[in-house]
């Protein structure tokens, strides 16, 4: 998600994630002033908070990840500050609130956050998989670094822009901010990345090499790199997303031909350099197998030690499963042999809410997305094996506000202060204690229709658990002995057995389960979950009881496969017709509509719950969705256009076993930002 590419990142991140909007700087009463960078703390540490204004007290309010008050109290300014001072030593992420007054009335609000980590040293930063990506040479500040060691981050990525090394042909310089960030990783301890990016207007076009002189001089700026930089560099990416938007125009009509011949060329200068250094290909957003078989197809895999994903997308459940089926592609291509995967970006792009007018609440429904997003994506990347990982972002940037671990180094940025953590800093960090050096063994509490995620590693004698439920639900453990739970934002409790057992419910937040467990199962809840749209989605019909299509004269037709640079889609070549594992797009020829169709056919009869939502951009007419029972409407309503983007769904429905329940998207008149993310989830009420 290189700032150069970000016109199709922004493009695909908007048709498979929530929408991120810049928060308003807050016309805040004072400024926050940070002790410690990000107010970022550890056990033993003086939380102290200091706020200047011109102000005679104020009075806050902490609350936790979970909206919970934790600690309230008063402060008095003397020469403009306060400082705020709460006696809380339990890991974690805190939101602060502060209502400074003077004369007697009161200022408007303020809010920082602040987090009590433990810190963690790897005990092999090399081989580390935990890294971040930053965009120092864009701006970002290499002081962030530091907080970022302190947690386990071994590794950032980030570039030295080609046109910006080679101003005149054969001749290499590095500008102070190439310098100057390096040179900060190399006194911090940790490992760069470098993605070799983007072109230069003296080798072909500014968008890339085509021909074997700008493939030449694309690898000799890799041999000034090596050059450069000595055995700092362990690492070399052949360029970014180059099946997104960064590409020459020559390469357009047949990527994985242009790409290849620009791998083989790099690869070739950078082993003749040092052979030692590891040179990672692909460059794809996304996992796109028709992309990566075509590379494949040309030899391309002798030609990398590690294939490169960015895996952007709206849930992490399924991510495990595309990784499969690219490692499956590789062993085609390889003699049946695998080679490391790495994703150099992940992240989840999300809304982040302020509410500055009403003056006493902050949401950060977004921010809580992210940290909740991490350590399940995390999780299911670390089960396939994945070589490393890096989170973007490190700090919020540009057109990216709230995915960054840190918010924006400018104070008016977000008006909490420079760098204020957000919560994925300290899930991220949670997650790097419980899983550094841990291997995973296998999934358990495997059942029919299950949502519940537990999936087990192992560190030495030591078994830790992962665990997690993308719809509530219940596991009973199992034990001889007490089990210890750590919660999402790293707090540690003791699990109470009961005659050697314990129920514990599982959610979107991730908790670990350390300890020998002797059973674990997942139990009844009283709702039995048959199906889930996002859940159970599948490249093949009829898998998981679902079907994918679409009605013409109101008969059902199903769609085909098709191949696209970004992967497979449920579609027909050509036309608007298509469905994902989120979303849909309706189409209109001749004047008529072709709502598209997710088919699902009940194992049971009686009455089932369906809840879920369809939600559409707003910037069209909107769509209508439907839901039919063998052929009969059931239900019916608006997202978008004059209606509310999201439209709930909630409704009981009446089946037999065999019975087909059609989700219908209809297109209205315009058929232009029909894009519709929906979920439905059905379950069986006891």
């Amino acid at each position: 998600m290189l700032i150069r590419s970000q016109v199709f990142v922004f493009l695909i991140l908007t048709l498979l994630l929530p929408k991120a909007f810049a928060a308003p700087a807050s016309p805040a009463s004072g400024e926050w002033k940070s002790e410690k960078l990000g107010n970022i703390f550890v056990p033993g540490d003086l939380v102290a908070l200091s706020f200047v204004a011109d102000a005679d007290t104020a009075i806050w309010q902490i609350t936790d990840f979970w909206h919970k008050e934790i600690s309230r109290g008063s402060a008095t300014f003397a020469g403009g500050q306060a400082v705020v001072q709460p006696k809380i030593a339990t890991i974690g992420y805190y939101l602060v609130h502060l209502t400074p007054t003077k004369g007697g009335a009161e200022l408007r609000d303020s809010y920082t956050s602040f987090a009590i980590v433990r810190p963690h040293l790897s005990k092999d930063s090399l081989h580390s998989p935990f890294g971040v990506m930053t965009h120092f040479s864009q701006g970002m500040k290499p002081e962030m670094l530091p907080v970022f060691k302190k947690i386990g981050i071994e590794s950032i990525r980030d570039e030295h822009y080609w046109g910006q090394v080679e101003k005149t042909a054969g001749q290499y310089q590095f500008n102070d901010r190439s310098l100057a960030y390096m040179k900060a990783c190399q006194d911090v301890g940790i490992n760069p990345l470098i993605p070799m990016t983007f072109g230069n207007k003296l080798y072909d076009s500014e968008k890339g090499p085509s021909t074997p002189a700008g493939y030449a001089g694309y690898a000799n700026y890799g041999a000034a790199l090596l050059d450069q930089f000595g055995k700092q560099i362990h690492w070399l990416e052949i360029w970014n997303e180059y099946n997104g938007s960064w590409s020459p125009e020559a390469a357009r009509n047949d990527r994985p031909k242009f790409y290849t011949e620009m791998l083989k060329a790099a690869y070739t200068r950078i082993k003749e350099a040092r052979s030692d250094v590891q040179v990672l290909g692909g460059a794809a957003v996304l996992i796109p197998l028709p992309y990566f078989e075509g590379i494949f197809k040309l030899d391309g895999l002798k030609y990398m030690d590690g294939v490169v994903i960015h895996p952007y997308r709206a849930r992490p459940e399924g991510v495990d499963r595309e990784v499969e089926a690219l490692q499956a592609l590789i062993r085609q291509y390889n003699g049946g042999k695998d080679k490391p995967i790495w994703v150099t970006e992940t992240g989840r792009f999300t809304s982040d809410e302020y509410d500055w007018e009403a003056g006493r609440k902050m949401f950060e429904k977004g921010r809580a997305e992210g940290a909740r997003y991490l350590p399940r994506q995390y999780t299911l990347l670390l089960k396939q094996k994945v070589e490393k990982i890096y989170w973007y972002l490190a700090s919020d940037h540009q057109n990216f506000v709230s995915m960054g671990l840190l918010r924006n180094h400018d104070k008016e940025a977000s008006g909490m202060g420079r760098y204020a953590v957000a919560p994925a800093y300290v899930s991220y960090a949670n997650l790097i204690e419980q899983l550094d050096g841990a291997t995973y063994v296998k999934r358990e509490a495997i059942r029919d229709y299950t949502r519940a995620q537990v999936q087990l590693f192992r560190r030495g004698d030591e078994e830790i658990r992962v665990c997690w439920a993308t719809q509530p639900s219940k596991i009973r453990v199992k034990a001889g002995q007490p089990l210890a739970l750590v919660n999402i934002m790293g707090a540690e409790s003791t699990v109470v057995l009961n005659h050697g057992e314990a129920t514990l419910d599982l959610n979107e937040d991730t908790i670990y389960l350390k300890g020998k467990v002797s059973e674990v199962g997942e139990v009844e809840t009283g709702a039995r979950i048959l199906a889930g749209s996002s859940d159970d989605y599948s490249k093949t019909q009829g898998e998981n009881n679902w079907y994918y299509g679409y009605y013409v004269d109101g008969n059902f037709r199903e769609l085909e496969q098709v191949e696209t640079m970004w992967g497979y889609k449920w579609g027909i070549a050509g036309k608007f017709l298509s469905i994902w594992q989120d979303g849909m797009h309706p189409d209109r020829a001749a004047g008529k509509e072709t709502p598209t169709v997710l088919r699902w056919k009940s194992p049971v009869a009686g009455s089932l719950r369906v809840k879920g939502f369809w939600e559409n951009s707003g910037k069209g007419d909107g769509i209508t969705g439907g839901i039919a029972v063998d052929g009969k409407e059931v239900a019916s309503q608006p997202a978008g256009g004059a209606s509310p983007k999201r439209a709930p769904v909630d409704t009981v429905i009446t089946v037999k076993a065999g019975s087909f329940v059609d989700f219908v998207c209809h297109p209205n008149a315009n058929i232009n930002f029909d894009a519709t993310t929906r979920e439905f989830v059905i379950f069986q009420e006891k």
